[in-house]
């Protein structure tokens, strides 16, 4: 009886095994298929086809298959614009042992989640995230280590750009050349010839006229040497370029140029651009009002359209995400009743072991108390570590500046928000976070750190706060927050 009881769990675990494989490699194959459709352009069903590979993955449990078929969806997502729902994707991918254990995935989860505050013009969490990928990309070998640096350099020159530091941008965009310099022009021409573009660009706003004209010139060389058939950006600075030298004739010619590019490579986006530019380089020259008006009209119904074309793959992306919850619910419920159904069959086969066993069942009856015993050891410890690793999260959000700090810690320590709402219940958000670092013991080093502000602020902070709650100026500012939760 215990052969026959072994051997069917045995088979169970078999066949388990054999259908596991054959979905993993269904899954593969479709990530596959995935990346041919990103290729071309085709978000939403790039997008459609992730998301079959993550419910595959998810019913076969193969955790590679989760990671990466959510990466592919996290990537989607904040290209379509849709970036807190990128975020959900990257929260769920930071879970699988397949991220914990794969570098490259790390890099990748840092990379996208920076892109998402980017998009969310959180530039400030953008950056801080993609000097956190620097960290992971060290540990990188080979190509996989340039690309990701290379990538990574083009992301925080970006961020700078928005924010303004050109300085910063400037930095982070020779960076990219020089990680560059491992390849030979010919194997990487076109991502040197972007490099040069934007340090054109670069240059222009920095009104170093010669430096702009020396990288454009560059720019241009490689794509009359390597014949490289996109260039979107580079006539358009030079028309910019000119633009601010007086030489509009000059300026006209580029943008125009730049246009005329655009139009053959299909690029609507970079057509748009034109319109813009060309609208209103002409209107603000007072060099042709007609042009100015032609092109503005051009603009407008090319935006709108693009517009409506978005709106309708934002639409598509959101009904597959939408879906995507569907089916992970289903999954759940399948998985309960086969769970169940397996259970059920076991069940009937230890019954019959055990009846078979029927003089054993004192022994057996001492055996699930001391089993009871242990689950409740174990349940007691799993409590403990859940708390733990709460307080453990609660410290990492503060470290990265992180919006849902506060929310965590209100719900780990309630009495102490009601308590400093007692003294002042307009009390503002940042007043509270500020206050719930003190309570965590952070030092004034550690707050300025975390909150990217100087030493000297901090203690303004401080000061400040201890007029609104009349701290005494012979009490420790931490101690004082820390024992306030005791009197409420």
């Amino acid at each position: 009886m215990r052969k026959q009881f072994l051997f069917f769990i045995l088979l169970l675990f078999t066949l388990k095994a054999v259908a596991g494989d054959h979905k993993k490699q269904e899954v593969d194959s479709l990530l596959v298929k995935s990346i041919e459709y990103a290729s071309k352009g085709d978000l939403a069903t790039y997008i459609e086809i992730a998301i079959k590979a993550l419910n595959l993955a998810d019913a076969a449990n193969y955790d590679e298959g989760k990671a990466k078929s959510g990466s592919y969806i996290a990537e989607g997502l904040v290209t379509a614009g849709l970036f807190k729902e990128g975020l959900k994707q990257l929260d769920r991918i930071a879970t699988t042992e397949y991220y914990m254990n794969e570098i490259f995935m790390q890099s990748e989860v840092h990379r996208l989640r920076g892109r998402a505050y980017g998009g969310l013009l959180l530039y400030q969490q953008a950056i801080r995230e993609f000097r956190l990928q620097q960290g992971v990309i060290k540990r990188l070998a080979g190509e996989k280590k340039i690309k990701s640096y290379q990538f990574n350099y083009e992301n925080l020159s970006a961020a700078f750009q928005r924010l303004g530091q050109l300085d910063s941008m400037q930095k982070y965009t020779e960076l990219q050349l020089e990680n560059l310099r491992v390849f030979d022009e010919k194997d990487a021409a076109m991502r040197y010839q972007i490099v040069y573009e934007n340090l054109g660009n670069l240059y222009v706003q920095k009104d170093d006229f010669a430096k702009a004209q020396q990288y454009l010139d560059k720019s241009l060389e490689l794509v009359k040497k390597y014949k490289i058939p996109v260039v979107l950006n580079t006539y358009g600075t030079l028309g910019l370029l000119e633009k601010k030298r007086g030489n509009f004739k000059k300026a006209a010619a580029f943008y125009e140029e730049s246009l005329a590019k655009r139009r053959t490579v299909g690029s609507r986006i970079g057509m748009k651009n034109s319109y813009r530019e060309l609208a209103d380089f002409y209107r603000t020259t007072n060099l042709d009002k007609a042009k100015a008006d032609h092109y503005e009209m051009a603009f407008s119904r090319l935006n709108d359209s693009l517009e409506n074309e978005n709106r309708q793959v934002v639409d598509q992306v959101l009904n597959q995400i939408l879906k995507l919850k569907d089916q992970e619910a289903a999954t759940k419920v399948s998985k309960s009743v086969k769970i169940s159904l397996i259970a059920v069959v076991i069940l009937l086969v230890v019954i019959t072991f055990f009846v078979w066993r029927s003089k054993h069942n004192r022994k057996v009856l001492g055996q699930k108390e001391e089993a009871l015993q242990e689950t409740e050891i174990i349940n007691k410890e799993l409590t403990e570590q859940i708390g733990e690793n709460k307080f453990n999260n609660l410290i990492d959000l503060a470290k990265s500046n992180n919006p849902e700090f506060l929310t965590l810690f209100t719900e780990l320590y309630p009495q102490f928000i009601q308590a400093l709402k007692s003294f002042d219940s307009n009390l503002r958000s940042t007043e509270l976070e500020f206050c719930a670092m003190a309570f965590l013991n952070f030092s004034t080093k550690n707050i300025a750190e975390y909150t990217f502000v100087t030493v000297r602020a901090v203690q303004i902070r401080k000061n400040r706060l201890r007029k609104k709650f009349e701290i005494p100026s012979d009490v420790d500012f931490n101690n004082w927050m820390r024992g306030l939760a005791e009197y409420v």
